[in-house]
C-alpha cells in the first residue's frame, strides 16, 4: 500500500510539473489585476497613478501547491498636454510559487500604452499597449522523486535521480503586446480588448538537451457597466483566455451599491462569477475614498475535488488610486 501511494505521488507530481509548464499563473479577480492581463491597459484609469496588489493560495485542501502575488504601478506622462489622449507607463512584477517551493517563477515586466481619442469630448479610445518582459523559473529538484530514487522502503531521494540536469534556474526575455476599445459616458461603459503574452515564445531549460518553447498566451476579455437607479451600478465581464492547449473561460456579474445617493467614495460590491469546467465564485469587495478591496473564493467544480472534496482558493486584491486634491473622484472596477 505505502509503495502505491508513493507512486501516486510521483504520477500527481509529474501531471503538476507539466501544467506548471504549460500555464502562466492567472487570477480569477483578472479585472483587478490590470497590468497582467493586458498591455492596453496601462495608463487608463481615474486620478494620477495607480497601484495595484493581488494575492492567490489556491487549491488550500490540497497541500497548499499554489500561491500567487503581484504588485502593479503605472501612471501617465505628459498629463494635460495630450488633450483627450493618454500616455502610460507601468511596471508589473509577479511571484509565483508551486509544490510548496519546489517550483517558483518570477517576472518583472515594463509596459507602456498609448489611448488615442476617437471623438472630441474624449468618450472613446483605442489604445495600443506593449510590454518588454524579464522572467525567471527555478527548480529544487533534490526535493522530488523520480524512478531512480525508488527502493523498496519507497522513495529515497539521497539517491541519485540519474537525470541531467544542469542548471536550477532558467531566465529568458520577454515580449507582450495588447489592444482595447473603450467607450464611457453619463457612467455607462464598454471596452473589447485583447492581449498576446510570450509573442517571441521563450525557451527555458533545466535539462542541457531538453529545451522548452513557452507558449503564447492570448486572452480576450469585455465588460459594461451601467447604473441601475441612483444609488446602485451593474457590472458584467467576461474572459477568455488559451495557452499551450488550455482553454479558460469566465464571465460573471457585480453589483455595487452606494448607501448614499450617487456617492463614489463609498461602495459596496456583490457579484458571481463561473469558470467554465473548473470553478465558481463569489465575489465581494468595498471602495472607500481611494482604496478599492476585493475578495473572492473559488469552489471547485472540476474533477479535482474527487481527490479532496476541501480543494478552496482565495484570492485578494487592493487598488489604491492617487488623486489631486482638486479633481473629481471616479474609481471604478476593471469589470
Amino acid at each position: 500500500m505505502k509503495r502505491i501511494l508513493h507512486i501516486g505521488c510521483l504520477a500527481g507530481m509529474m501531471v503538476l510539473a507539466n501544467n506548471l509548464f504549460a500555464q502562466d499563473p492567472h487570477y480569477s479577480q483578472y479585472f483587478s489585476s490590470p497590468l497582467s492581463l493586458n498591455p492596453a491597459f496601462t495608463g487608463y484609469y481615474d486620478g494620477k497613478h495607480r497601484l495595484a496588489t493581488n494575492f492567490r493560495n489556491q487549491w488550500l485542501g490540497a497541500g497548499d501547491p499554489f500561491t500567487t502575488a503581484t504588485i502593479g504601478f503605472d501612471t501617465r506622462l505628459m498629463a494635460g498636454k495630450l488633450q483627450n489622449n493618454i500616455l502610460g507607463v507601468g511596471i508589473n512584477c509577479i511571484g509565483d510559487r508551486t509544490a510548496t517551493g519546489t517550483y517558483n517563477s518570477q517576472y518583472a515586466s515594463l509596459s507602456a500604452a498609448y489611448h488615442q481619442s476617437l471623438d472630441e469630448e474624449g468618450f472613446q479610445h483605442l489604445a495600443i499597449g506593449f510590454q518588454g518582459s524579464m522572467g525567471s523559473r527555478s527548480l529544487d529538484y533534490n526535493r522530488l522523486p523520480f524512478n531512480a530514487q525508488f527502493s523498496s522502503r519507497g522513495f529515497d531521494l539521497t539517491l541519485d535521480n540519474t537525470e541531467n540536469f544542469v542548471t536550477r534556474r532558467s531566465t529568458y526575455f520577454d515580449f507582450n503586446a495588447g489592444m482595447m476599445y473603450n467607450y464611457l459616458k453619463d457612467r455607462n461603459r464598454f471596452f473589447l480588448g485583447a492581449s498576446y503574452y510570450h509573442v517571441n515564445q521563450p525557451t527555458l531549460t533545466f535539462l542541457g538537451n531538453d529545451p522548452y518553447v513557452l507558449p503564447a498566451r492570448l486572452a480576450i476579455h469585455s465588460g459594461a457597466s451601467f447604473l441601475v437607479g441612483r444609488q446602485g451600478e451593474l457590472f458584467l465581464s467576461g474572459q477568455y483566455m488559451s495557452q499551450g492547449g488550455v482553454v479558460n473561460t469566465t464571465f460573471g456579474a457585480a453589483y455595487g451599491y452606494s448607501p448614499f445617493e450617487m456617492d463614489d467614495n463609498r461602495v459596496m460590491y456583490a457579484g458571481l462569477f463561473y469558470r467554465h469546467k473548473d470553478a465558481v465564485y463569489p465575489y465581494i469587495g468595498f471602495l472607500f475614498n481611494d482604496l478599492q478591496i476585493g475578495m473572492s473564493y473559488d469552489i471547485n467544480t472540476s474533477g479535482i475535488q474527487v481527490s479532496s472534496k476541501r480543494n478552496r482558493s482565495f484570492e485578494l486584491s487592493i487598488i489604491y488610486h492617487f488623486f489631486d486634491p482638486n479633481a473629481s473622484r471616479r474609481v471604478m472596477p476593471w469589470y
